[in-house]
């Protein structure tokens, strides 16, 4: 049955329609934590950049974040730079806090065609202060309109409920303002058993469950992309050291087992990023 719902939903081909001069803020988000939200940020953002395209990348977890901490600039002894060139290496924030939330909209200050900014888990109630008082994202919307900006959404989705809840929260906000990108990790299993709450799926008592918010994200116009697993231990080596993917020949670390391991992976992720490519303004 899962299956069947997979296959069944057909897209609406919004994103071949979309203007390309666009300028875009992309958040990369779900309010479930654990499910990939910084490695798929640190993987996009190295992507793009080693491809040539300017990005300015924003962590919301502050200097603790992971994408500061693999992708920030350093100082002369190693530590991340506590002022950062955002297009260079990654500025950073708590969007928790009261006195800081605001850079996600002050930062298209400086006119950028792309942000990313990695959104810690649960910090949607947090955005909605912003200009909103606590009400919704109406206000926020409108600011970022207002300066040519168009919001997309990258979606990181793992098995847990939680996290096709967190999508159906930001689709009930949103809607169709922004674009919306559903981006599986693999890395949790495989597509659609494995993501029985995303995909939808029949219990045991012929109950059918889940798979509506995919398909209304699909049906508004959305992507769905799957992001390739990297092996645990090729990753946790290359975490443990700060270095980015595109960076993993680095001598002395991998083997070269593990840097053909890196190799495919950001051959698939590019691959597997081409529907998605024109949300990106690019």
């Amino acid at each position: 049955m899962a299956t069947a719902t997979a296959a069944a939903v057909k897209p609406r081909p919004r994103a071949a329609a979309l203007p390309a001069a666009v300028k875009r803020v992309a958040l990369v988000a779900n309010e479930k934590g654990g499910v990939g939200k910084s490695v798929f940020t640190r993987t996009l953002v190295d992507h793009l950049r080693t491809s040539g395209k300017r990005v300015a990348a924003y962590d919301a977890d502050g200097s603790v974040g992971a994408t500061a901490r693999v992708l920030g600039s350093r100082d002369a002894s190693g530590a991340v730079e506590r002022v950062q060139n955002p297009v260079e290496g990654v500025g950073y924030y708590n969007g928790r806090a009261d006195d800081e939330r605001n850079i996600l909209l002050d930062s298209i200050e400086s006119g950028e065609k792309l942000y990313v900014h990695d959104l810690a888990g649960g910090l949607l109630a947090d955005l909605t202060r912003i200009v909103d008082g606590g009400e919704g994202l109406d206000g926020l919307l409108d600011a970022f309109e207002a300066h040519g900006y168009r919001l997309t959404l990258f979606h990181v989705i793992s098995p847990d409920v939680g996290a096709a809840q967190s999508v159906a929260r930001w689709l009930s906000l949103i809607g169709d303002r922004a674009d919306h990108v559903a981006v599986i990790n693999l890395k949790h299993g495989k597509p659609p058993s494995d993501f029985p709450f995303w995909y939808g799926f029949t219990d045991a008592k012929g109950v059918a469950k889940g798979g509506k918010t995919r398909e209304k994200l699909l049906a508004m116009g959305g992507a769905e992309i799957g992001f390739p697993a990297l092996p645990a231990g090729t990753f946790a080596k290359l975490d443990a050291e700060n270095i980015p993917f595109t960076r993993a020949d680095k001598a002395g670390l991998l083997t070269i087992t593990e840097r053909a391991h890196v190799a495919k992976f950001l051959r698939d992720f590019a691959a597997a990023l081409t529907p998605a490519f024109p949300f990106l303004g690019l």
